[in-house]
């Protein structure tokens, strides 16, 4: 079986459809895309180098990278839009779109992983019982967490461990 990349927060998803399978849940800004604050606009989305190959490998897509499901949350408690100023069980650390992904995509959350450049990010992973991979310029000193510069150096560690 192969695995399911899915992008959360921020997040993209990919998927074929097979009953209860890994997953690899990929945060947007700062693992996929570059960091520029707000995206707003398709100008600002710039793609950190190797994140598309990454994926590609991740869903053994014959032309390249593809998308299934993206998932985001609208809501945050400081917002500055009334309609979506208010906590979300979607927004990270909480489980909510991983739920949500696991449920559209037959995911066996615990044997998946969580990728991504903010603490937020690892908090997800251990919320839903899902391996966590940091990535950037950084380490995260948190026991069970795997650091690396990018996605695309973290995706040979990940694809060697993935239970399928």
């Amino acid at each position: 079986m192969e695995p399911v990349a899915v992008g959360l927060g921020d997040a993209t998803l990919t998927a074929s459809g097979s009953p209860l399978r890994p997953g690899i849940l990929l945060d947007r800004d700062g693992t996929i895309i570059v960091d520029h604050g707000y995206v707003g606009s398709i100008n600002r989305v710039e793609f950190i180098t190797g994140a598309s190959k990454a994926i590609a490998r991740f869903n053994l897509a014959e032309d390249g990278a593809h998308i299934d499901l993206f998932a985001y949350c609208p809501y945050h408690p400081a917002g500055v839009i009334e309609a979506f100023t208010r906590t979300s069980q979607d927004r990270k650390p909480r489980p909510g779109m991983a739920k949500a992904a696991q449920a559209a995509l037959n995911l066996d959350l615990s044997a998946s992983w969580v990728v991504g450049d903010q603490h937020e990010d690892i908090g997800l992973a251990e919320a839903v019982g899902a391996s966590a991979v940091y990535v950037g310029a950084d380490r995260c000193e948190r026991p069970g967490v795997w650091s690396f510069p990018s996605l695309a150096a973290a995706a040979p560690f990940i694809l060697e461990r993935i239970a399928v």
